[in-house]
């Protein structure tokens, strides 16, 4: 396999990103001067039967590589997706989205030309349960509370098994909507704030997908999930998707930004005129 240098920090300029390879190589863009976006898409795959599903209540999120050539990959898939940060650069989480693949087209009448049938399939669970994406807690989720106060419920998102099914095809965006200010009561007060904040970490953030009884709940608390054992049978899997949104404040100001722009004698052609 070759070899490639990831995780290199590098940031884009406005229209030069390629999303998904951008996001695997944890590069930002400059949304604004001085600010670094980025985001992060992946998945989990369910193939496991109603037999087995106390032993899936919990998912990491593989982000694929973004090379097809699976003969000579220059870039292995991600196991985990992990958002970057530190104490001098932190990271606000501003987004989550989760959703059931639906492979296409999806009737046979539609697939002339195709080469085979679709790949995915339903996620069967308990009614009224959850999947639940947003940031692990030592192998727990955060949930998002009652009450706010850190802004998890812009760094949540949620699906919930109608009829005993997560049906492929939907999908949930971030719990709090993006996190702006848009009305106050007579006074300001802290319930006012509850959807208005971005989730701010300090250190490498992994985020996960839990089954739960409730988006409040700090344990994996629900049943767990499965495919039927007909989907099992002809190949088929269910994909929770996910998608994180998150901002850093740039790196700080360094010679490398100047040095191009200031005459001196050791650079080469200094002193011009």
């Amino acid at each position: 396999m070759a070899t490639y240098k990831s995780s290199a920090g590098a940031i884009l300029q406005p229209g030069n990103q390629i999303n998904k390879l951008s996001g695997f190589n944890d590069e930002g863009v400059y949304g604004l001067p001085g600010v670094e976006a980025f985001e992060l898409v992946g998945y989990a795959k369910v193939s496991n039967v109603a037999a087995d599903k106390a032993s899936y209540k919990s998912f990491s999120l593989t982000v694929p590589s973004p090379d097809r050539r699976s003969g000579d990959r220059v870039r292995n898939d991600r196991t985990s997706l992990v958002v970057k940060a530190t104490p001098a650069r932190p990271a606000y989480i501003y987004g989550a989205s989760i959703a059931i693949g639906q492979d296409v087209p999806t009737l046979a009448a539609d697939r002339a030309g195709f080469p085979a049938a679709p790949v995915t399939a339903d996620i069967g669970g308990t009614s009224t349960e959850l999947l639940l994406l947003g940031p692990d807690n030592s192998g727990a989720p955060l949930g998002v509370p009652a009450t706010q106060l850190l802004g998890l419920s812009a760094a949540s998102s949620s699906l919930t098994a109608a009829s005993s099914l997560f049906t492929q095809g939907s999908a949930d965006t971030t719990t709090g909507n993006l996190p702006f200010w848009s009305s106050v009561t007579g006074t300001i007060v802290a319930a006012d704030a509850a959807d208005s904040m971005m989730y701010k970490v300090t250190a490498d953030t992994t985020f996960k997908v839990y089954n739960v009884n409730a988006i409040t709940n700090t344990s994996v608390s629900g049943d767990g999930v499965f495919i039927s054992a007909d989907d099992s049978t002809a190949g088929r899997a269910g994909y929770i998707l996910a998608r994180v949104n998150y901002l850093r404040p740039a790196a700080n100001v360094s010679w490398n930004d100047i040095q191009g722009y200031i005459d001196f004698a050791s650079q080469l052609g200094g002193n011009d005129e």
